[in-house]
């Protein structure tokens, strides 16, 4: 041990386990932020891939059975909506029914495939939340419209979630595999 004058500046505020501790919890915070925002990306591009194709089979229709082509604008201006649609998707629905089903089936032990169902189950809750607070505000709510509107935006978001979940996974599994082979770099 090394002699260090007692008027000398302190290195480190931390003791050496409060820093590793620090790092883990920057690294586990980096990876959520990671994860979730491949995710979402993912989500957002297959929102607007799915309008696409929806276009262009509609487009399609329309020039076999000889109908108007329709505006000019109306695939840009749809895909501007997919666009701003998944992203209020993403940001309201997916990444906290995703967060939250993350952590529940951590904290208890669940195999990771038990995440699923439980992501379902929030995503019903939001669903009914946000339409029951729509119905609040904006006219006099009633159980059947709830129910059905709240079904319609549920039914709605389960592609887009199956997209969300497994885009994370794929974060996970992608910081994993650069974990290993930084620690394979290391030991080599």
């Amino acid at each position: 041990m090394t002699w260090q004058s007692p008027y000398a500046a302190p290195t480190s505020i931390l003791p050496e386990d409060g820093r590793k501790h620090t790092k883990q919890t920057a690294i586990s915070i980096a990876g959520f932020l990671v994860r979730h925002l491949l995710a979402a990306t993912i989500t957002v591009v297959a929102v607007c891939a799915i309008w696409t194709l929806a276009y262009l089979g509609l487009l399609l229709w329309a020039i076999v059975t000889n109908s108007g082509l329709g505006s000019p604008i109306a695939y840009p201006v749809g895909l501007i909506a997919a666009f701003f649609a998944g992203s209020i998707a993403c940001l309201f629905f997916l990444l906290p029914s995703t967060a939250i089903a993350e952590w529940v089936a951590q904290r208890r032990g669940f195999p990771i495939l038990a995440q699923i169902f439980i992501n379902m189950v929030i995503l019903a809750v939001l669903c009914l939340v946000a339409v029951g607070i729509k119905l609040a505000v904006r006219s006099v709510p009633s159980f059947r419209s709830l129910a059905i509107q709240s079904g319609v935006l549920f039914l709605t978001l389960l592609i887009p979630l199956g997209i969300y979940w497994w885009s994370a996974r794929l974060g996970s599994l992608l910081l994993s595999l650069f974990h290993r082979g930084n620690h394979a770099t290391r030991k080599s």
